[in-house]
């Protein structure tokens, strides 16, 4: 992931959350997730949500310039700038902290920062008088981070860009991702890191950072090798990302179907004939197929992402469609028309044959008319 592609991403992805994100309450402050040791509490001894240099090198200080950005481009009535002591905080009457990241991978650092400030016995206070909510946008997440962070139960929201770009999300044949990380294992330096830092499986690399979560054979300094030198040579090595590899992987990712813009959506009406259709440039996207993820309890736009190959911008403008329809309700559950579309898509056709009518015995006349 080039570092422009994920600047304009989050940038428009925060500012669109801050502006269009009705459960969340006004003015917000905005900080940078950075990592947190299990016994700091935000604003006690010396523990800020001031992000420097020494917090992580490049990941929080983009992230940092990004919420500047947003911070000049929306009034203080929707968010309130540089709030970085908690009598700030109350003095401006902050209803949302909005904590703000590139990746939650495993998710323990997203989970970390929340519990520092949850330490807090007046920010604890505010969230439990409903004051205060928490929320955390991301820029991407692994399923397993996310669900981690999800479970969790120390945020009131969560949104996420891009959801996936890990094994679980891969296109992969289950005798490939056997294999693969049977790979990942068997040549790992340390066993339990093969699969990336807690297991998440990550695949995402940027081009100012390159995450723990990736499987150690890409990353490690020292492993089993078939080299004639017996050095390992990893694709990042020290947690760096060469020019040259990546102006090739710049921009991949794995094929997906063709998607429908915000602007690119057709009309669309009910019919109750489980023929319910969005047309777009590019391909035709089945709303029903929706509907029936949502009827299965994927509620969540990241989780519809996944289901039917979408990005999380598509999938959430395919809720939206369905809830214009009267097909779904605000909490993304379906409604009596939902389940009428969703009925008749799965109704089977009747089977007609062609039959004679009445008896189908032979014919002989009860009576024979005379010869004679």
């Amino acid at each position: 992931m080039s570092e422009t592609t994920f600047r304009q991403g989050l940038l428009e992805h925060l500012g669109s959350v801050l502006a269009g994100e009705a459960t969340m309450e006004k003015p917000a402050a905005l900080y940078g997730v950075r990592s947190c040791k299990p016994t700091d509490t935000m604003f006690i001894n010396e523990v800020s949500p001031q992000v420097s240099g020494v917090d992580g090198g490049g990941s929080e200080l983009i992230v940092q310039n990004i919420i500047r950005d947003v911070q000049r481009s929306l009034d203080t009535s929707v968010v309130t700038r540089n709030a970085m002591t908690i009598d700030l905080l109350r003095a401006r009457r902050a209803r949302s902290l909005v904590f703000v990241s590139d990746y939650a991978g495993s998710g323990e650092e997203s989970l970390a920062y929340a519990r520092a400030w949850l330490r807090n016995a007046t920010i604890r206070s505010w969230r439990s008088l409903k004051l205060v909510r928490l929320h955390l946008v991301l820029f991407a997440a692994t399923t397993t981070g996310l669900r981690r962070i999800r479970a969790s139960g120390l945020y009131d929201g969560v949104s996420v860009l891009h959801r996936g770009m890990d094994f679980p999300s891969a296109e992969w044949h289950k005798d490939q991702l056997w294999r693969i990380r049977k790979l990942c294992e068997d040549y790992a330096r340390r066993p339990e890191d093969g699969a990336g830092w807690s297991g998440s499986e990550g695949l995402l690399v940027f081009e100012h950072t390159v995450p723990n979560n990736l499987p150690s054979i890409l990353r490690q300094s020292r492993g089993r090798s078939r080299r004639s030198d017996g050095k390992w040579a990893p694709f990042f090595e020290h947690r760096t990302a060469p020019p040259g590899l990546m102006r090739d992987l710049v921009g991949y990712r794995p094929g997906r179907n063709a998607e429908p813009g915000p602007r690119g959506m057709g009309r669309v009406q009910v019919t109750g004939t489980g023929k319910l259709h969005v047309r777009y440039r590019g391909g035709i996207r089945d709303l029903v197929e929706v509907l029936g993820h949502i009827a299965n309890g994927h509620r969540h736009p990241e989780q519809l992402a996944t289901d039917v190959s979408v990005s999380v911008l598509v999938a959430r403008n395919l809720v939206l469609q369905a809830q214009k329809l009267g097909l779904v309700d605000s909490e993304t559950r379906l409604t009596d028309a939902g389940w009428r579309e969703l009925r008749a898509a799965k109704a089977k056709p009747r089977l007609v044959v062609s039959r004679l009518r009445g008896s189908q015995e032979p014919y002989y006349p009860g009576t024979l008319r005379e010869s004679r």
